[in-house]
């Protein structure tokens, strides 16, 4: 994905992302990449406040093979609103999958919340 029209639309969108984020974005293929930022567009506001911890999605979109691409996403949210958007990971669908089984606390990082499949 090119790295600047992602940092841009993800800027645009009112989130700060860490280099982390980017780097990893960056690794992406673009199509993904638009629909992994229509994910998180649609799922970011859902995820509680707390300043103390990140809190870690799991998501999944289908690409244009109608394959699944599964990945976590590391989001800090505070209490002013300010999203962080500091990593986010290629995961396999066994790692997706214990998210979902994980929809508990667990270490300080919320695990498992608002997991959902986006297509086209």
């Amino acid at each position: 994905m090119n790295m600047d029209a992602g940092r841009k639309y993800i800027k645009d969108k009112g989130f700060d992302v860490s280099e982390d984020f980017v780097e990893s974005l960056s690794n992406i293929d673009i199509l993904t990449g638009i629909k992994i930022a229509r994910f998180i567009d649609e799922k970011v506001d859902a995820v509680d406040i707390n300043s103390l911890v990140s809190t870690v999605l799991g998501g999944v979109v289908i690409d244009n093979d109608d394959e699944p691409i599964t990945f976590a996403l590391e989001i800090i949210k505070d209490e002013e609103t300010n999203i962080i958007l500091s990593d986010i990971k290629m995961v396999s669908m066994d790692e997706y999958l214990d998210l979902i089984n994980l929809n508990k606390k667990s270490n300080g990082i919320t695990r498992g919340k608002d997991t959902e499949v986006l297509s086209k």
